[in-house]
Protein backbone atom coordinates (compact mmCIF):
# COMPACT_ATOMS: atom_id res chain seq x y z
CA UNK A 1 0.00 0.00 0.00
CA UNK A 2 2.94 2.39 0.71
CA UNK A 3 4.41 1.71 -2.77
CA UNK A 4 1.00 2.43 -4.28
CA UNK A 5 0.81 5.80 -2.50
CA UNK A 6 4.38 6.68 -3.58
CA UNK A 7 3.55 5.88 -7.21
CA UNK A 8 0.46 8.08 -7.17
CA UNK A 9 2.46 10.90 -5.55
CA UNK A 10 5.27 10.72 -8.14
CA UNK A 11 2.82 10.57 -11.03
CA UNK A 12 0.97 13.56 -9.65
CA UNK A 13 4.19 15.59 -9.40
CA UNK A 14 5.12 14.72 -12.99
CA UNK A 15 1.68 15.60 -14.30
CA UNK A 16 1.77 18.95 -12.51
CA UNK A 17 5.31 19.62 -13.82
CA UNK A 18 4.27 18.78 -17.36
CA UNK A 19 1.25 21.01 -17.02
CA UNK A 20 3.50 23.89 -16.01
CA UNK A 21 5.79 23.21 -18.98
CA UNK A 22 2.83 23.09 -21.33
CA UNK A 23 1.59 26.40 -20.03
CA UNK A 24 4.98 28.06 -20.05
CA UNK A 25 6.39 26.68 -23.31
CA UNK A 26 4.52 29.04 -25.64
CA UNK A 27 5.73 32.02 -23.60
CA UNK A 28 9.30 31.10 -22.61
CA UNK A 29 10.28 29.49 -25.90
CA UNK A 30 8.22 31.56 -28.36
CA UNK A 31 11.19 33.62 -29.54
CA UNK A 32 13.57 30.68 -29.84
CA UNK A 33 11.30 27.87 -31.19
CA UNK A 34 9.61 27.74 -34.56
CA UNK A 35 5.90 27.01 -34.72
CA UNK A 36 6.57 23.48 -36.01
CA UNK A 37 9.06 22.78 -33.21
CA UNK A 38 6.63 24.15 -30.65
CA UNK A 39 3.82 21.89 -31.89
CA UNK A 40 6.18 18.91 -31.80
CA UNK A 41 7.18 19.72 -28.22
CA UNK A 42 3.52 20.05 -27.17
CA UNK A 43 2.62 16.75 -28.85
CA UNK A 44 5.52 15.03 -27.09
CA UNK A 45 4.47 16.39 -23.70
CA UNK A 46 0.82 15.43 -24.29
CA UNK A 47 1.91 11.88 -25.14
CA UNK A 48 3.89 11.66 -21.89
CA UNK A 49 0.88 12.92 -19.88
CA UNK A 50 -1.39 10.36 -21.57
CA UNK A 51 1.11 7.62 -20.73
CA UNK A 52 1.21 8.69 -17.09
CA UNK A 53 -2.59 8.83 -16.84
CA UNK A 54 -2.83 5.36 -18.40
CA UNK A 55 -0.25 4.04 -15.91
CA UNK A 56 -2.21 5.56 -13.03
CA UNK A 57 -5.45 3.91 -14.20
CA UNK A 58 -3.70 0.55 -14.58
CA UNK A 59 -2.29 0.87 -11.08
CA UNK A 60 -5.72 1.72 -9.69
CA UNK A 61 -7.17 -1.37 -11.37
CA UNK A 62 -4.39 -3.50 -9.89
CA UNK A 63 -5.03 -1.97 -6.48
CA UNK A 64 -8.73 -2.88 -6.76
CA UNK A 65 -7.82 -6.48 -7.63
CA UNK A 66 -5.38 -6.61 -4.71
CA UNK A 67 -8.04 -5.25 -2.32
CA UNK A 68 -10.54 -7.84 -3.53
CA UNK A 69 -8.00 -10.61 -2.90
CA UNK A 70 -7.29 -9.24 0.58
CA UNK A 71 -11.01 -9.21 1.39
CA UNK A 72 -11.34 -12.77 0.06
CA UNK A 73 -8.49 -13.94 2.30
CA UNK A 74 -10.01 -12.16 5.32
CA UNK A 75 -13.37 -13.86 4.71
CA UNK A 76 -11.65 -17.25 4.38
CA UNK A 77 -9.66 -16.72 7.59
CA UNK A 78 -12.81 -15.74 9.50
CA UNK A 79 -14.54 -18.92 8.31
CA UNK A 80 -11.71 -21.21 9.38
CA UNK A 81 -11.63 -22.70 12.88
CA UNK A 82 -9.28 -21.00 15.32
CA UNK A 83 -7.65 -24.25 16.39
CA UNK A 84 -7.23 -27.86 15.36
CA UNK A 85 -4.92 -30.19 13.47
CA UNK A 86 -4.67 -29.92 9.68
CA UNK A 87 -5.07 -33.12 7.61
CA UNK A 88 -4.77 -32.15 3.96
CA UNK A 89 -7.38 -29.43 3.53
CA UNK A 90 -9.44 -30.58 6.53
CA UNK A 91 -8.98 -29.19 10.03
CA UNK A 92 -9.85 -31.63 12.83
CA UNK A 93 -10.55 -30.53 16.40
CA UNK A 94 -11.14 -32.81 19.39
CA UNK A 95 -12.68 -31.41 22.57
CA UNK A 96 -15.27 -31.76 25.29
CA UNK A 97 -15.15 -31.73 29.07
CA UNK A 98 -14.73 -33.98 32.09
CA UNK A 99 -17.21 -33.43 34.92
CA UNK A 100 -17.97 -34.91 38.32
CA UNK A 101 -21.43 -34.32 39.84
CA UNK A 102 -22.03 -35.05 43.54
CA UNK A 103 -25.54 -34.54 44.94
CA UNK A 104 -27.39 -34.64 48.25
CA UNK A 105 -31.12 -35.02 47.51
CA UNK A 106 -34.23 -35.09 49.69
CA UNK A 107 -37.83 -35.59 48.52
CA UNK A 108 -40.93 -34.56 50.47
CA UNK A 109 -42.95 -37.56 49.21
CA UNK A 110 -40.47 -40.37 48.63
CA UNK A 111 -37.02 -41.85 49.09
CA UNK A 112 -35.88 -40.94 45.58
CA UNK A 113 -36.89 -39.98 42.07
CA UNK A 114 -39.50 -42.20 40.42
CA UNK A 115 -36.96 -42.95 37.65
CA UNK A 116 -33.19 -43.34 37.99
CA UNK A 117 -32.41 -40.56 35.54
CA UNK A 118 -33.95 -38.12 38.03
CA UNK A 119 -31.05 -38.84 40.39
CA UNK A 120 -28.49 -37.78 37.78
CA UNK A 121 -30.11 -34.39 37.13
CA UNK A 122 -33.44 -32.62 37.66
CA UNK A 123 -36.18 -34.30 35.64
CA UNK A 124 -39.39 -32.61 36.87
CA UNK A 125 -41.75 -35.49 36.07
CA UNK A 126 -39.77 -37.87 38.34
CA UNK A 127 -40.44 -35.90 41.55
CA UNK A 128 -42.54 -38.30 43.71
CA UNK A 129 -45.94 -37.18 45.02
CA UNK A 130 -48.18 -38.84 47.61
CA UNK A 131 -45.65 -40.83 49.61
CA UNK A 132 -43.75 -40.39 52.86
CA UNK A 133 -40.77 -38.09 53.24
CA UNK A 134 -37.48 -39.83 52.54
CA UNK A 135 -34.03 -39.48 54.04
CA UNK A 136 -31.30 -37.44 52.37
CA UNK A 137 -29.41 -39.56 49.86
CA UNK A 138 -26.00 -39.01 48.26
CA UNK A 139 -25.34 -39.78 44.60
CA UNK A 140 -22.24 -39.14 42.47
CA UNK A 141 -21.48 -39.73 38.78
CA UNK A 142 -19.38 -38.61 35.80
CA UNK A 143 -21.94 -39.49 33.09
CA UNK A 144 -22.23 -35.96 31.72
CA UNK A 145 -18.57 -35.92 30.65
CA UNK A 146 -18.50 -35.57 26.88
CA UNK A 147 -16.24 -35.88 23.87
CA UNK A 148 -16.66 -34.32 20.44
CA UNK A 149 -14.85 -34.36 17.10
CA UNK A 150 -15.29 -31.48 14.64
CA UNK A 151 -14.05 -31.07 11.10
CA UNK A 152 -13.79 -28.07 8.76
CA UNK A 153 -13.07 -28.38 5.04
CA UNK A 154 -12.95 -25.50 2.53
CA UNK A 155 -14.42 -26.17 -0.92
CA UNK A 156 -15.03 -24.27 -4.12
CA UNK A 157 -18.58 -23.66 -2.89
CA UNK A 158 -18.16 -22.55 0.71
CA UNK A 159 -16.98 -24.87 3.48
CA UNK A 160 -18.20 -28.09 5.07
CA UNK A 161 -18.24 -28.55 8.85
CA UNK A 162 -19.13 -31.72 10.75
CA UNK A 163 -19.72 -32.41 14.43
CA UNK A 164 -20.16 -35.68 16.31
CA UNK A 165 -20.46 -35.77 20.11
CA UNK A 166 -21.08 -38.37 22.85
CA UNK A 167 -21.81 -38.58 26.57
CA UNK A 168 -23.29 -41.22 28.92
CA UNK A 169 -26.25 -39.39 30.50
CA UNK A 170 -29.42 -41.50 30.41
CA UNK A 171 -27.46 -44.67 29.72
CA UNK A 172 -29.49 -47.83 30.26
CA UNK A 173 -26.37 -50.01 30.37
CA UNK A 174 -24.21 -50.28 33.49
CA UNK A 175 -24.60 -50.08 37.27
CA UNK A 176 -22.75 -49.01 40.41
CA UNK A 177 -21.79 -52.44 41.75
CA UNK A 178 -18.19 -52.67 40.56
CA UNK A 179 -16.98 -50.49 37.69
CA UNK A 180 -19.73 -47.86 37.19
CA UNK A 181 -19.43 -48.47 33.45
CA UNK A 182 -22.03 -46.82 31.24
CA UNK A 183 -22.56 -46.87 27.49
CA UNK A 184 -22.02 -43.79 25.37
CA UNK A 185 -24.92 -42.17 23.50
CA UNK A 186 -25.02 -39.84 20.51
CA UNK A 187 -25.69 -36.19 21.37
CA UNK A 188 -24.87 -34.51 18.07
CA UNK A 189 -24.09 -35.89 14.60
CA UNK A 190 -24.51 -33.42 11.76
CA UNK A 191 -22.96 -31.79 8.69
CA UNK A 192 -23.24 -28.05 8.07
CA UNK A 193 -22.63 -26.64 4.58
CA UNK A 194 -21.79 -22.93 4.77
CA UNK A 195 -22.61 -22.12 1.16
CA UNK A 196 -21.53 -18.47 1.39
CA UNK A 197 -21.64 -15.60 3.89
CA UNK A 198 -25.45 -15.51 3.80
CA UNK A 199 -26.62 -19.11 3.34
CA UNK A 200 -26.11 -22.41 5.16
CA UNK A 201 -27.68 -25.87 5.09
CA UNK A 202 -27.49 -28.27 8.05
CA UNK A 203 -28.44 -31.94 8.10
CA UNK A 204 -28.24 -34.37 11.02
CA UNK A 205 -28.97 -34.49 14.74
CA UNK A 206 -28.46 -31.40 16.90
CA UNK A 207 -30.41 -28.92 19.03
CA UNK A 208 -33.93 -28.30 17.80
CA UNK A 209 -34.29 -25.02 15.92
CA UNK A 210 -37.13 -24.26 18.37
CA UNK A 211 -34.57 -24.12 21.23
CA UNK A 212 -32.33 -21.08 21.72
CA UNK A 213 -29.40 -22.77 23.48
CA UNK A 214 -27.67 -19.42 24.10
CA UNK A 215 -30.46 -18.38 26.49
CA UNK A 216 -29.99 -21.40 28.80
CA UNK A 217 -28.60 -20.29 32.20
CA UNK A 218 -25.21 -21.42 33.47
CA UNK A 219 -25.53 -24.04 36.18
CA UNK A 220 -24.25 -27.26 37.70
CA UNK A 221 -27.44 -29.21 36.87
CA UNK A 222 -27.35 -30.90 33.47
CA UNK A 223 -30.44 -29.07 32.13
CA UNK A 224 -31.73 -26.56 34.67
CA UNK A 225 -35.09 -24.73 34.78
CA UNK A 226 -38.35 -26.70 34.53
CA UNK A 227 -39.83 -24.25 32.02
CA UNK A 228 -37.09 -24.40 29.39
CA UNK A 229 -37.29 -25.85 25.91
CA UNK A 230 -34.78 -28.69 25.65
CA UNK A 231 -34.67 -30.95 22.61
CA UNK A 232 -32.14 -32.54 20.25
CA UNK A 233 -33.26 -34.46 17.16
CA UNK A 234 -32.56 -35.19 13.48
CA UNK A 235 -33.44 -32.33 11.14
CA UNK A 236 -32.80 -30.47 7.91
CA UNK A 237 -32.27 -26.75 8.54
CA UNK A 238 -31.73 -23.81 6.20
CA UNK A 239 -30.27 -20.57 7.56
CA UNK A 240 -30.33 -17.22 5.75
CA UNK A 241 -28.51 -14.18 7.09
CA UNK A 242 -30.69 -11.07 7.26
CA UNK A 243 -28.89 -7.85 8.21
CA UNK A 244 -27.45 -8.36 11.69
CA UNK A 245 -29.75 -11.35 12.27
CA UNK A 246 -30.73 -14.62 10.62
CA UNK A 247 -33.83 -16.59 9.60
CA UNK A 248 -33.93 -20.37 10.07
CA UNK A 249 -36.40 -22.86 8.60
CA UNK A 250 -36.28 -26.52 9.67
CA UNK A 251 -38.05 -29.84 9.16
CA UNK A 252 -37.46 -31.97 12.28
CA UNK A 253 -38.14 -35.53 13.40
CA UNK A 254 -41.66 -35.96 14.87
CA UNK A 255 -42.79 -37.93 17.93
CA UNK A 256 -46.17 -37.72 19.66
CA UNK A 257 -46.61 -37.99 23.45
CA UNK A 258 -50.20 -38.40 24.68
CA UNK A 259 -52.10 -39.32 27.84
CA UNK A 260 -54.61 -42.16 27.78
CA UNK A 261 -52.86 -44.34 25.23
CA UNK A 262 -50.95 -47.59 25.16
CA UNK A 263 -47.67 -46.06 23.95
CA UNK A 264 -45.41 -43.15 24.77
CA UNK A 265 -44.25 -41.85 22.41
CA UNK A 266 -46.17 -42.64 19.22
CA UNK A 267 -44.09 -42.65 16.04
CA UNK A 268 -46.97 -42.49 13.58
CA UNK A 269 -46.74 -38.94 12.21
CA UNK A 270 -46.81 -38.52 8.45
CA UNK A 271 -45.03 -35.16 8.36
CA UNK A 272 -42.09 -33.51 10.12
CA UNK A 273 -42.31 -30.90 12.86
CA UNK A 274 -41.89 -27.56 11.05
CA UNK A 275 -39.99 -24.74 12.79
CA UNK A 276 -39.28 -21.15 11.79
CA UNK A 277 -37.03 -18.95 13.90
CA UNK A 278 -35.58 -15.46 13.67
CA UNK A 279 -32.41 -14.52 15.59
CA UNK A 280 -31.88 -10.81 16.14
CA UNK A 281 -29.73 -8.26 17.93
CA UNK A 282 -30.78 -4.88 19.36
CA UNK A 283 -28.13 -2.97 21.30
CA UNK A 284 -27.24 -5.21 24.29
CA UNK A 285 -30.13 -7.60 23.66
CA UNK A 286 -29.74 -10.78 21.62
CA UNK A 287 -33.04 -12.58 21.08
CA UNK A 288 -34.91 -15.24 19.12
CA UNK A 289 -38.55 -15.66 18.13
CA UNK A 290 -39.60 -19.18 17.10
CA UNK A 291 -42.82 -20.76 15.85
CA UNK A 292 -43.54 -24.46 15.44
CA UNK A 293 -46.32 -26.39 13.67
CA UNK A 294 -46.78 -30.09 14.50
CA UNK A 295 -48.97 -33.01 13.64
CA UNK A 296 -49.85 -35.04 16.76
CA UNK A 297 -50.90 -38.47 15.55
CA UNK A 298 -51.41 -41.96 16.93
CA UNK A 299 -52.63 -45.36 15.79
CA UNK A 300 -54.09 -46.85 18.93
CA UNK A 301 -56.62 -49.67 19.36
CA UNK A 302 -57.34 -49.83 15.66
CA UNK A 303 -58.02 -46.09 15.47
CA UNK A 304 -55.91 -43.61 13.53
CA UNK A 305 -56.34 -40.07 14.86
CA UNK A 306 -54.42 -36.85 14.40
CA UNK A 307 -54.52 -33.19 15.44
CA UNK A 308 -52.52 -30.16 14.38
CA UNK A 309 -51.01 -27.78 16.92
CA UNK A 310 -48.82 -24.71 17.22
CA UNK A 311 -46.26 -23.44 19.73
CA UNK A 312 -44.21 -20.27 20.14
CA UNK A 313 -41.04 -19.37 22.01
CA UNK A 314 -39.37 -16.04 22.83
CA UNK A 315 -35.88 -16.24 24.33
CA UNK A 316 -32.79 -14.13 24.71
CA UNK A 317 -29.98 -12.59 26.72
CA UNK A 318 -29.53 -8.98 27.83
CA UNK A 319 -25.97 -7.93 28.60
CA UNK A 320 -25.48 -5.73 31.67
CA UNK A 321 -21.78 -4.95 31.41
CA UNK A 322 -20.21 -8.24 32.42
CA UNK A 323 -23.42 -9.54 34.03
CA UNK A 324 -26.42 -10.74 32.04
CA UNK A 325 -30.12 -11.53 32.26
CA UNK A 326 -31.43 -14.56 30.36
CA UNK A 327 -35.08 -15.38 29.69
CA UNK A 328 -37.48 -17.65 27.86
CA UNK A 329 -41.27 -17.76 27.46
CA UNK A 330 -43.05 -20.66 25.71
CA UNK A 331 -46.73 -21.09 24.88
CA UNK A 332 -48.92 -23.30 22.70
CA UNK A 333 -50.97 -26.47 22.37
CA UNK A 334 -48.14 -28.47 20.79
CA UNK A 335 -45.29 -28.02 23.31
CA UNK A 336 -45.48 -31.48 24.86
CA UNK A 337 -42.06 -33.16 24.82
CA UNK A 338 -40.28 -29.95 23.81
CA UNK A 339 -40.64 -28.29 27.23
CA UNK A 340 -39.30 -29.37 30.60
CA UNK A 341 -38.02 -32.79 29.49
CA UNK A 342 -41.54 -33.91 28.52
CA UNK A 343 -42.93 -32.82 31.89
CA UNK A 344 -46.31 -32.65 30.14
CA UNK A 345 -47.61 -34.63 27.19
CA UNK A 346 -49.05 -32.82 24.18
CA UNK A 347 -52.62 -34.07 24.44
CA UNK A 348 -55.21 -36.52 25.76
CA UNK A 349 -56.75 -39.44 23.86
CA UNK A 350 -60.45 -39.12 24.59
CA UNK A 351 -62.94 -41.98 24.96
CA UNK A 352 -64.02 -41.68 21.32
CA UNK A 353 -60.39 -41.93 20.17
CA UNK A 354 -60.03 -38.25 19.25
CA UNK A 355 -57.04 -36.20 20.42
CA UNK A 356 -57.56 -33.11 22.56
CA UNK A 357 -54.46 -30.95 22.61
CA UNK A 358 -53.38 -29.26 25.85
CA UNK A 359 -52.53 -25.56 26.16
CA UNK A 360 -49.27 -25.15 28.05
CA UNK A 361 -47.09 -22.26 29.16
CA UNK A 362 -43.64 -22.13 30.72
CA UNK A 363 -40.46 -20.15 30.98
CA UNK A 364 -37.69 -18.80 33.17
CA UNK A 365 -35.70 -15.72 34.06
CA UNK A 366 -32.05 -15.90 35.17
CA UNK A 367 -29.52 -13.38 36.43
CA UNK A 368 -25.76 -13.99 36.31
CA UNK A 369 -23.47 -11.81 38.41
CA UNK A 370 -19.67 -11.79 38.36
CA UNK A 371 -18.24 -11.05 41.81
CA UNK A 372 -14.74 -10.85 40.31
CA UNK A 373 -12.65 -12.60 37.64
CA UNK A 374 -12.94 -15.96 39.42
CA UNK A 375 -16.32 -16.05 41.18
CA UNK A 376 -19.82 -15.74 39.72
CA UNK A 377 -23.39 -16.54 40.78
CA UNK A 378 -26.52 -17.51 38.86
CA UNK A 379 -30.08 -17.17 40.17
CA UNK A 380 -32.75 -18.93 38.09
CA UNK A 381 -36.53 -18.88 38.65
CA UNK A 382 -38.77 -21.04 36.48
CA UNK A 383 -42.33 -22.34 36.18
CA UNK A 384 -44.61 -24.22 33.78
CA UNK A 385 -48.25 -25.29 33.77
CA UNK A 386 -50.78 -27.19 31.65
CA UNK A 387 -54.51 -26.56 31.15
CA UNK A 388 -55.46 -30.24 31.24
CA UNK A 389 -58.91 -31.41 30.09
CA UNK A 390 -61.27 -32.92 32.68
CA UNK A 391 -60.72 -36.36 31.20
CA UNK A 392 -57.10 -36.73 32.42
CA UNK A 393 -56.41 -38.84 35.51
CA UNK A 394 -55.92 -37.26 38.94
CA UNK A 395 -52.20 -38.14 38.87
CA UNK A 396 -51.51 -36.17 35.67
CA UNK A 397 -48.98 -33.37 36.18
CA UNK A 398 -50.50 -29.87 36.33
CA UNK A 399 -47.61 -27.55 37.22
CA UNK A 400 -43.91 -27.39 38.02
CA UNK A 401 -41.71 -24.77 39.64
CA UNK A 402 -37.96 -24.58 40.25
CA UNK A 403 -35.30 -22.33 41.71
CA UNK A 404 -31.56 -22.67 41.16
CA UNK A 405 -28.88 -20.62 42.90
CA UNK A 406 -25.17 -21.35 42.60
CA UNK A 407 -21.68 -20.11 43.28
CA UNK A 408 -19.10 -20.99 40.62
CA UNK A 409 -15.34 -20.67 40.94
CA UNK A 410 -12.86 -20.70 38.06
CA UNK A 411 -9.29 -20.45 39.39
CA UNK A 412 -7.91 -21.05 35.91
CA UNK A 413 -9.44 -20.79 32.45
CA UNK A 414 -11.90 -23.61 31.57
CA UNK A 415 -11.81 -25.12 35.08
CA UNK A 416 -14.98 -24.65 37.13
CA UNK A 417 -15.76 -25.81 40.66
CA UNK A 418 -19.02 -24.92 42.30
CA UNK A 419 -22.07 -25.64 44.37
CA UNK A 420 -25.74 -25.28 43.47
CA UNK A 421 -28.92 -25.43 45.52
CA UNK A 422 -32.04 -26.63 43.68
CA UNK A 423 -35.61 -26.50 44.91
CA UNK A 424 -38.30 -27.94 42.62
CA UNK A 425 -41.99 -28.74 43.02
CA UNK A 426 -44.53 -30.85 41.16
CA UNK A 427 -48.34 -30.47 41.39
CA UNK A 428 -50.87 -33.04 40.18
CA UNK A 429 -54.23 -32.30 38.53
CA UNK A 430 -56.34 -34.09 41.18
CA UNK A 431 -59.53 -33.05 39.40
CA UNK A 432 -61.76 -35.32 41.48
CA UNK A 433 -60.16 -34.28 44.76
CA UNK A 434 -59.61 -37.92 45.66
CA UNK A 435 -55.89 -37.51 46.30
CA UNK A 436 -55.04 -36.55 49.87
CA UNK A 437 -51.65 -35.20 48.71
CA UNK A 438 -51.21 -33.71 45.25
CA UNK A 439 -47.93 -31.81 45.69
CA UNK A 440 -44.33 -32.90 46.13
CA UNK A 441 -40.95 -31.23 46.19
CA UNK A 442 -37.27 -31.96 45.84
CA UNK A 443 -34.37 -30.25 47.61
CA UNK A 444 -30.91 -30.87 46.20
CA UNK A 445 -27.43 -29.62 47.01
CA UNK A 446 -25.05 -30.33 44.15
CA UNK A 447 -21.27 -29.95 43.94
CA UNK A 448 -19.42 -30.25 40.65
CA UNK A 449 -15.95 -30.08 39.16
CA UNK A 450 -15.61 -29.52 35.41
CA UNK A 451 -12.72 -28.98 33.02
CA UNK A 452 -13.31 -28.17 29.37
CA UNK A 453 -10.67 -28.88 26.71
Amino acid sequence: MNNEKAFHKTALYKAVGLGVLLAAAPIAGAEELSNQELQSRVAELQAQVAQLVSAMKANEAQAAVTQAKVEEVITEVKAKPKSGALFGETTIKVGGYMKLDSQFSQYSDGDGATAGIGEDFLVPSTIPVGGEKGDTEYHSHAKSSRLFVKSHTPTESGFIATHVEFDAIGSAQGDERISNSYSERVRHAYVNWQIDENNALLGGQTWSTFFNVGALPEGMDFVGPVGTIFERQPQLRYTRKLGNGSLQIAAENPATTLYGGAENPYDDSGQPDMVARYNGQWNNLSYSVAAMARELRCEDGGKDESASGMAFSLAGKYQLGRDDIRFMVNYGDALGRYMGLNGFRAGQIEADGSIELIDQIGGFVAYRHFWNDQFRTNLVLSASSADNPDSVTDTTAKAYQSMHVNLLYSPIKKLTLGGEYIYATKELENGSGALADDKGNMKRLQFSMKYAF
